[in-house]
């Protein structure tokens, strides 16, 4: 019996990895379970023991496969990567945060702070009020900025200690749901482009209120993200700087928007993080009185090109009132 329930397990995690392959995210459902890989392998914890108990090859063939296939998606993040921190060099640290356009309070800059002041901060959900707040609390450790906001609460911001100029990009910014902010960050090694972004998000419980069938909500939103991530990395094959991309993707390592952009650029998290480094959500709390589990899945993230490697990654302890939690990394110059 129980190997029969292992060969089913192991079955139909291979029909979603065809599924994956082949298909990506133009199947909405499947699309959206693959935002939550890492729990298809919880069956894991059970079948392990008993394949060790129970001296089965036919268990312990069927467990094999999805051991192999956790390897290969994640165990990069569980194994200690001795050559991290060695790096010499000029090195940016930078942080994106979701600051959640709900925010009031001078959390947010608490949260700064206990990241030592990151030499660029890109925000998301940004509003002109809690812009207030950040400059009365750490303005003077941030002496440039740059802002745009979107209406109702989808501003973005970049707070940096070194000289910013804004670009502009028409061609982006004409993209249904594509919040995206382009800066060029004048470092003493050299300019930067930086892009702040905050891409449509999948959100089944706003769907629900307000009337949205999940099918269509769900499928639109996965439409919207790959659209501007296209428009992305054409924009990004045009520059002839060192690029870094970082924000809410609203989007897991295991969509396609994500997969679309590691083709140019290299993600932070899986260079020099640990574990699965889930940012959302931040805490139990909840949605409008509905109990969700927090740090269910990672979607904010720092991404860049080779012109920098990464000698650490983490996710904050800390994130103030918002409903993510902030990354942060150190950028080492190659």
């Amino acid at each position: 019996m129980v190997p029969a329930l292992a060969w089913l397990y192991t079955a139909s995690l291979l029909a979603w990895f065809g599924l994956r392959l082949g298909w990506g995210d133009r199947i909405w459902w499947s699309a959206l379970a693959s935002s939550f890989t890492p729990y298809f392998f919880l069956p894991l914890l059970l079948l392990l023991p008993l394949a060790l108990v129970i001296r089965r090859w036919s268990l312990r063939s069927a467990v094999l496969i999805p051991v192999a296939l956790f390897v290969v998606l994640y165990g990069r993040l569980f194994v200690p990567n001795l050559a991290l921190g060695q790096e010499e060099g000029p090195a940016l640290t930078v942080m994106t945060f979701n600051i959640w356009g709900g925010s009031r309070s001078a959390e947010t800059a608490q949260v700064i702070a206990e990241a030592g002041y990151p030499d660029i901060v890109a925000f998301q959900e940004l509003t002109p009020r809690m812009t207030e707040v950040l400059l009365s609390e750490v303005g003077t450790e941030y002496p440039y900025r740059e802002l745009i906001y979107y209406p109702p609460h989808r501003g973005l911001g970049v707070f940096s200690r070194t000289s910013l100029e804004a670009i502009q990009t028409p061609e982006l910014t004409g993209i249904a749901r594509c919040d995206v902010q382009v800066v060029r960050a004048l470092t003493p090694e050299g300019s930067v482009i930086v892009y702040n972004v905050h891409l449509h998000s999948t959100n089944l419980l706003r769907f629900l209120d307000y009337g949205v069938p999940i099918a269509e909500g769900s499928r639109v939103s996965f439409e919207l993200r790959a659209a501007c991530v296209e428009a992305l990395l054409a924009d990004i094959r045009t520059r002839q700087e060192p690029v870094i991309l970082l924000g809410d993707l609203n989007a897991t390592d295991q969509n396609d928007a994500y997969r679309m952009l590691r083709r140019a650029l290299r993600d932070a998290h899986r260079d020099a993080g640990w574990g699965f480094g889930h940012t959302f959500p931040a805490d139990d709390a909840g949605y409008r009185g509905i109990p969700l589990l927090p740090r269910l899945i990672r979607i904010d993230m720092i991404l860049y090109d080779d012109t920098f490697r990464a000698s650490w990654s983490r996710v904050s302890a800390l994130h103030g009132e918002s409903n993510h939690r902030p990354v942060l990394a150190e950028l080492v110059w190659r």
